[in-house]
């Protein structure tokens, strides 16, 4: 049980350090978008179900971003909103995480 915890644990890491470089704004919102979508295919099924949630809920946001301002509509969001998105993840990441540390600890 530890082991797929901490298994768990490196793919949560995964989407935490690509949330966090986005939101430090050291990448743009498209490479974030595609890069999101990458893992979000091959690492999702390792994640536990409460950081499952979050990167679900983020990849709501990430489905309706659009960065051409030209036939982006109503149903869409633009960069900054996509930013606001990843930064609510990123604060609920580190609370599942804290949480989890905590109940290891016991």
């Amino acid at each position: 049980m530890e082991h797929s915890y901490r298994s768990g644990s490196a793919h949560a890491s995964r989407f935490v350090f690509l949330i966090a470089q986005f939101v430090d704004r050291r990448i743009p919102a498209e490479f974030f978008s595609a890069q999101f979508r990458d893992l979000q295919n091959t690492q999702s099924a390792y994640l536990d179900a409460d950081v499952s949630s979050v990167i679900g809920m983020l990849s709501v946001d990430v489905g309706a971003y659009l960065g051409d301002v030209e036939i982006r509509g109503v149903d869409y969001i633009d960069s900054e909103q996509l930013w606001m998105a990843a930064g609510q993840a990123f604060r609920d990441l580190m609370t599942v995480q804290s949480e989890h540390i905590e109940r290891e600890a016991g």
